[in-house]
C-alpha cells in the first residue's frame, strides 16, 4: 500500500525510462503534412505574440509552443484565413493555460479563488462574442488580461463568419474547456489523484481539443449543418479525435508536468493505479487505440448515413485524423516538450 501523497508518488517516476508505443502505425494512412504557410504564419503570429506579451520568459515559454507549427501540421490544406484562425485558437488557448497552471507564470494554482475570479472574467468575454446577439462593435477594454485580448479576433471571426449553429458549437467547446480546467484544478488542490474514469471524463473539457475541432468546418471551409452536427456517429468522431489528442499529449507532455508536479495526466493516474511505469504507458496507449477503432467505425457509418454529403463529411473526417497525426508531428518539434525524438515506432525511449 503505497503511504505517499498523490504529488509525492508521482515524483517517484523521476529518473525511470518511459518506452514509448508505436504511434506511427495506428495512423499511418491517416492525411498528414505541413502547410506552406508556415513560415509566414510564424513571422506574423510571433510578431503579435510579441506586442501582446512584450519580451521575457512568458514569450519565450509561448514562442516555445510554436503555435502556427501546430495550425500548420493540424492542417495542412488549410486557406491562410483558416490556419489564422487555427494559430490564433492555439495561442490563447496556452496564453490561459500557462496563466492559470503554469507555476513558472502564475500563482493561481494554489489560489482557487483568484482562480475562479478569472474564469468567470474569461466566460464573461467568451459570451460578448458567442452568446446568441453577441455585442459586436464595442471597444475593447484596454485593461484586459493578456491572454483574454488574444481572444478578441477569435471571438470576431467566430460571431462575423460562422452560422450560428457553428458558434453555438464552439460556445458550447469553450465553457466546456473552462469548467474542466476548474475540476482539474479541484483534484490537484486535493492531493489525491483521480481514477482513471473521473480523469478521462475531464480530460476531454480540460484539452482544449474540442475547441479546435469546433472550428474545423470553418478552417477548411464547409458546413456541414447542424442535422449533421449533430448526428451520433459524427459525434462519435467528434469525441474520439478529442480522446486521440488530449491522450497522446499526455504522452509527450508527462515530463513536463512532472517538473510542478501534477498528476492530472493519463499515465500519472494509472502510474497511481497500476504503480508501474510501462504498464501506465502501455493502458495509455490502448485508449489511444480504441478511440482510433471507434473513429474509423463511426466515420465509415456516418458515410453510409448521407452520401449526398460525402464530398464534405470526407473533407471533415480527413480535418479530424489530420489533427491527430499532426499533433504528433508538432508534439516531436515544439521545444517545450524537449523530447529529442524523431519517431515513434515502439522502440524510442526517454528519460524523466
Amino acid at each position: 500500500m503505497v503511504k505517499l501523497g498523490s504529488h509525492d508518488y508521482v515524483q517517484t517516476l523521476r529518473g525511470q525510462t518511459l518506452r514509448f508505443p508505436n504511434l506511427d502505425l495506428p495512423m499511418k494512412d491517416w492525411p498528414k503534412g505541413v502547410s506552406l504557410h508556415y513560415e509566414d504564419l510564424r513571422m506574423v503570429q510571433h510578431t503579435e505574440l510579441k506586442k501582446l506579451l512584450g519580451e521575457g520568459k512568458g514569450y519565450d515559454i509561448r514562442v516555445s509552443t510554436d503555435c502556427p507549427y501546430l495550425a500548420a501540421t493540424w492542417f495542412p490544406k488549410a486557406s491562410w484565413d483558416g490556419l489564422r484562425l487555427a494559430s490564433q485558437v492555439a495561442t490563447f488557448l496556452f496564453l490561459w493555460d500557462d496563466d492559470t497552471d503554469n507555476p513558472e507564470l502564475t500563482d493561481l494554482p494554489d489560489d482557487l479563488a483568484a482562480s475562479n475570479r478569472f474564469r468567470k472574467e474569461t466566460r464573461k468575454q467568451f459570451d460578448r462574442y458567442l452568446a446568441n446577439e453577441p455585442l459586436l462593435g464595442e471597444p475593447t477594454d484596454s485593461c484586459l488580461h493578456p491572454a483574454l485580448r488574444s481572444f478578441v479576433p477569435i471571438g470576431e471571426a467566430v460571431a462575423f463568419r460562422m452560422t450560428g449553429d457553428q458558434r453555438a458549437q464552439v460556445s458550447v467547446e469553450v465553457h466546456k474547456y473552462i469548467d474542466a480546467c476548474e475540476v482539474e484544478q479541484l483534484s490537484e488542490l486535493s492531493g489525491r489523484a483521480p481514477t482513471i474514469e473521473a480523469y478521462l471524463q475531464c480530460r476531454m473539457g480540460a484539452s482544449a481539443a474540442g475547441f479546435l475541432l469546433a472550428c474545423l468546418e470553418y478552417i477548411v471551409g464547409i458546413d456541414l449543418g447542424d442535422t449533421i452536427r449533430k448526428d451520433e456517429y459524427v459525434k462519435e468522431v467528434f469525441d474520439a479525435t478529442v480522446c486521440i489528442i488530449a491522450i497522446m499529449n499526455d504522452l509527450f507532455s508527462l515530463r513536463k508536468e512532472l517538473r510542478y508536479p501534477f498528476y492530472n495526466n493519463a499515465v500519472a493516474v494509472l502510474y497511481h493505479q497500476h504503480q508501474d511505469l510501462q504498464t501506465a504507458v502501455d493502458e495509455t496507449f490502448n485508449i489511444i487505440l480504441r478511440s482510433i477503432e471507434k473513429l474509423e467505425e463511426a466515420a465509415n457509418l456516418a458515410l453510409d448515413r448521407y452520401p449526398e454529403r460525402r464530398e464534405d463529411l470526407v473533407t471533415w473526417i480527413d480535418g479530424c485524423k489530420s489533427m491527430c497525426a499532426g499533433n504528433v508531428t508538432w508534439s516531436l518539434h515544439i521545444s517545450r516538450y524537449a523530447l529529442e525524438i524523431n519517431a515513434l515506432n515502439g522502440a524510442t525511449e526517454i528519460r524523466i
